[in-house]
């Protein structure tokens, strides 16, 4: 009693073409994505120019003189002028120390 009616050679052959159908669907999508994203690559680096490299800082330089009299008292005088100079470089910075901390915590994100 392990038969099915309907289920002979006939079914078997199109089980192997639904199959092959499926391989064939999946292979052309695979495709079709890969070719998706190189077009839009394409698209995004014709699209964008890159950086602008007319970076303008300017630095404070003053001339002049000044005097403290007292503990709390200044006044200074003379000109002051604004200077442009080069961008600045990216300068080496220190890792951050490390922290440990004690307890329990939980952390969520996205949700409701």
């Amino acid at each position: 009693m392990n038969s099915t009616p309907g289920r002979g050679p006939r079914d078997a052959a199109n089980r192997d073409r639904a199959i092959a159908r499926l391989r064939h669907l999946t292979i052309g999508t695979t495709i079709a994505g890969v070719a998706a994203v190189g077009a839009f690559g394409v698209v995004a680096a014709a699209s964008y120019s890159g950086a602008s490299t007319d970076v303008t800082t300017a630095a404070v330089t003053g001339t002049g003189t000044g005097t403290t009299t007292g503990t709390s008292t200044s006044s200074t005088s003379g000109t002051t002028t604004i200077q442009p100079t080069a961008a600045p470089t990216a300068a080496a910075t220190a890792a951050p120390a490390k922290t440990s901390t004690s307890g329990s915590a939980h952390a969520t994100s996205g949700g409701s």
